[in-house]
Protein backbone atom coordinates (compact mmCIF):
# COMPACT_ATOMS: atom_id res chain seq x y z
CA UNK A 1 0.00 0.00 0.00
CA UNK A 2 2.67 2.74 -1.37
CA UNK A 3 -0.04 4.27 -3.27
CA UNK A 4 -1.50 6.77 -1.06
CA UNK A 5 -1.20 10.64 -1.97
CA UNK A 6 1.01 13.16 -0.62
CA UNK A 7 -0.75 14.96 2.14
CA UNK A 8 1.82 17.87 1.75
CA UNK A 9 -0.22 19.62 -0.90
CA UNK A 10 -3.91 18.76 0.28
CA UNK A 11 -3.79 19.96 3.23
CA UNK A 12 -2.39 23.32 3.22
CA UNK A 13 -5.79 23.94 0.77
CA UNK A 14 -8.22 23.08 3.56
CA UNK A 15 -6.93 25.39 5.67
CA UNK A 16 -8.46 28.39 3.96
CA UNK A 17 -12.26 27.41 5.32
CA UNK A 18 -14.79 24.85 5.37
CA UNK A 19 -16.03 26.34 2.11
CA UNK A 20 -12.16 26.47 0.85
CA UNK A 21 -12.26 25.64 -3.04
CA UNK A 22 -15.57 27.57 -3.98
CA UNK A 23 -14.14 30.30 -2.27
CA UNK A 24 -10.07 31.16 -2.80
CA UNK A 25 -9.35 32.31 0.33
CA UNK A 26 -12.57 34.45 0.95
CA UNK A 27 -14.46 34.61 3.86
CA UNK A 28 -17.87 33.25 3.44
CA UNK A 29 -19.59 34.05 6.76
CA UNK A 30 -18.95 36.99 9.13
CA UNK A 31 -20.82 38.42 12.24
CA UNK A 32 -23.07 35.89 11.93
CA UNK A 33 -23.96 36.77 8.29
CA UNK A 34 -23.37 34.33 5.15
CA UNK A 35 -21.74 36.36 2.53
CA UNK A 36 -22.95 36.51 -1.15
CA UNK A 37 -19.88 35.37 -3.20
CA UNK A 38 -19.54 37.03 -6.49
CA UNK A 39 -16.97 34.74 -9.04
CA UNK A 40 -17.18 37.80 -11.54
CA UNK A 41 -16.10 40.56 -8.90
CA UNK A 42 -13.02 42.13 -8.65
CA UNK A 43 -13.28 41.71 -5.14
CA UNK A 44 -15.08 38.50 -5.01
CA UNK A 45 -18.00 39.32 -3.54
CA UNK A 46 -21.32 40.04 -4.53
CA UNK A 47 -22.04 44.17 -4.80
CA UNK A 48 -18.46 45.00 -3.48
CA UNK A 49 -16.15 47.38 -5.92
CA UNK A 50 -12.60 48.51 -5.29
CA UNK A 51 -11.95 51.81 -4.86
CA UNK A 52 -8.80 53.46 -4.57
CA UNK A 53 -9.07 57.43 -2.72
CA UNK A 54 -6.03 58.89 -2.67
CA UNK A 55 -4.02 56.15 -2.50
CA UNK A 56 -5.82 54.43 0.03
CA UNK A 57 -7.91 50.77 -1.02
CA UNK A 58 -11.38 51.29 -0.11
CA UNK A 59 -14.48 48.68 -1.07
CA UNK A 60 -17.81 50.48 -2.07
CA UNK A 61 -20.86 48.17 -1.05
CA UNK A 62 -23.91 48.21 -3.28
CA UNK A 63 -26.58 46.07 -3.81
CA UNK A 64 -29.98 46.03 -5.93
CA UNK A 65 -32.78 45.30 -3.93
CA UNK A 66 -36.59 45.58 -5.15
CA UNK A 67 -39.01 48.44 -3.55
CA UNK A 68 -41.76 46.64 -4.41
CA UNK A 69 -41.85 48.10 -8.00
CA UNK A 70 -38.48 47.77 -9.43
CA UNK A 71 -35.20 46.68 -8.76
CA UNK A 72 -33.01 49.51 -7.44
CA UNK A 73 -29.26 49.77 -7.27
CA UNK A 74 -28.74 51.25 -3.37
CA UNK A 75 -25.35 52.33 -1.94
CA UNK A 76 -24.30 50.94 1.28
CA UNK A 77 -21.21 52.90 1.65
CA UNK A 78 -17.51 52.37 1.45
CA UNK A 79 -15.59 50.17 3.64
CA UNK A 80 -12.07 49.74 5.20
CA UNK A 81 -12.13 46.08 4.01
CA UNK A 82 -13.83 43.90 1.33
CA UNK A 83 -15.82 41.66 4.11
CA UNK A 84 -16.78 44.34 5.88
CA UNK A 85 -18.86 45.51 2.78
CA UNK A 86 -19.56 42.06 2.08
CA UNK A 87 -21.52 42.44 5.77
CA UNK A 88 -23.38 45.29 4.43
CA UNK A 89 -24.29 43.58 1.25
CA UNK A 90 -25.45 40.41 3.13
CA UNK A 91 -27.38 42.23 5.95
CA UNK A 92 -29.27 44.38 3.11
CA UNK A 93 -29.89 41.89 0.96
CA UNK A 94 -31.52 40.01 4.16
CA UNK A 95 -33.56 42.77 5.46
CA UNK A 96 -35.13 43.66 1.97
CA UNK A 97 -36.31 39.37 1.60
CA UNK A 98 -37.65 39.61 5.10
CA UNK A 99 -39.50 42.68 3.89
CA UNK A 100 -36.91 45.07 5.31
CA UNK A 101 -37.52 47.06 9.28
CA UNK A 102 -40.91 47.46 8.32
CA UNK A 103 -41.16 43.18 8.57
CA UNK A 104 -41.32 43.40 12.56
CA UNK A 105 -44.33 45.16 12.46
CA UNK A 106 -46.87 42.34 13.36
CA UNK A 107 -49.20 41.58 10.63
CA UNK A 108 -53.50 41.48 12.38
CA UNK A 109 -54.40 42.74 15.39
CA UNK A 110 -51.49 43.81 17.64
CA UNK A 111 -52.42 43.73 21.50
CA UNK A 112 -51.96 47.41 22.76
CA UNK A 113 -52.78 48.60 26.30
CA UNK A 114 -55.10 51.21 26.10
CA UNK A 115 -53.85 54.95 26.26
CA UNK A 116 -53.64 55.94 30.10
CA UNK A 117 -55.23 59.53 30.83
CA UNK A 118 -53.77 61.41 33.85
CA UNK A 119 -56.61 61.60 35.99
CA UNK A 120 -58.00 65.01 36.15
Amino acid sequence: GEDAPASGKAGAEAEGGEEGEAAAGLVTESEGYRLHLSSTGSTGYLGVFRREDCGRLKFVAQVSLHDGHRMRLTYLGVFPTAVKAAVAVAKAKLQSSSGGPSSAVQVGPVPTAPPRRAPL
